[in-house]
């Protein structure tokens, strides 16, 4: 059986099933920003869906199922969880740094991640499962990405075979710091394109640095 031009039932009821999961997650994430976890309710999501209570139900099993998906649709949104194959791993280590950070960097910039954030800090206390949102939110991702990245360069010969874990966290942190909790903490910080080129230039200079030592050593 088939409609619309000869696309089976089945692939009809697929595009349906996706388009009512995706309109419940875009929903979540606008309750989740607006009332905070705690305050979000499923039947509130349910209604900004347009959907019935029992079919958000067998998207989701339970509200933190459902935040798992608003966090994990951002990160897609941002592909930051990609692999680096299409990074050339012989340009220079400083505009490597810049490509494979950048999906991270938009991530990290972008206003609804920030108040994400915010969400998962003010109810951690309450729901302590939120804390771990925080390293998904894009930073184990990107961890993966950054540390291939190297690896490759690694294998090529231009960086000495070391782990890298350390030197990763350090530069994500750097990012991290400027991006989301220096604004956390000062709603009125204003990080302009030119600050923000010059923060990131500098966290790229401090983890060329460390490898360059690794390197003479």
């Amino acid at each position: 059986m088939s409609r619309g031009g000869g696309v089976s039932l089945e692939t009809y009821r697929k595009a349906i099933r996706e388009g009512k999961r995706e309109a419940i997650v875009q929903s979540a994430q606008r309750v989740f920003l607006e009332r905070g976890y705690q305050g979000a309710a499923m039947a509130a999501i349910a209604k900004d869906a347009d959907v019935s209570t029992a079919t958000l139900y067998k998207h989701f099993a339970n509200k933190e199922t459902l935040f798992d998906a608003v966090v994990a649709d951002r990160i897609q949104e941002f592909d930051i969880a990609s692999p680096p194959d299409d990074i050339d791993p012989t340009l220079p280590l400083d505009e490597g740094l810049k490509q494979v950070s950048a999906s991270f960097v938009e991530l990290m910039r972008d206003d609804n991640t920030l108040d994400m954030f915010r969400v998962i800090i003010s109810e951690v206390s309450r729901f302590p499962e939120l804390k771990d949102k925080i390293y998904t939110l894009g930073r184990n991702p990107f961890r993966a990405r950054l540390i291939a990245y190297l690896q490759k360069r690694a294998e090529r010969g231009l960086l000495a075979p070391v782990s890298f874990t350390a030197m990763a966290e350090n530069y994500i942190g750097l990012i991290s710091y400027w991006f989301i909790f220096a604004r956390i903490f000062n709603p009125a910080a204003n990080i302009s394109d030119e600050l923000a080129e010059s923060l990131l230039s500098e966290a790229r200079a401090t983890l060329i640095g460390r490898l360059q030592l690794l390197d003479q050593a």
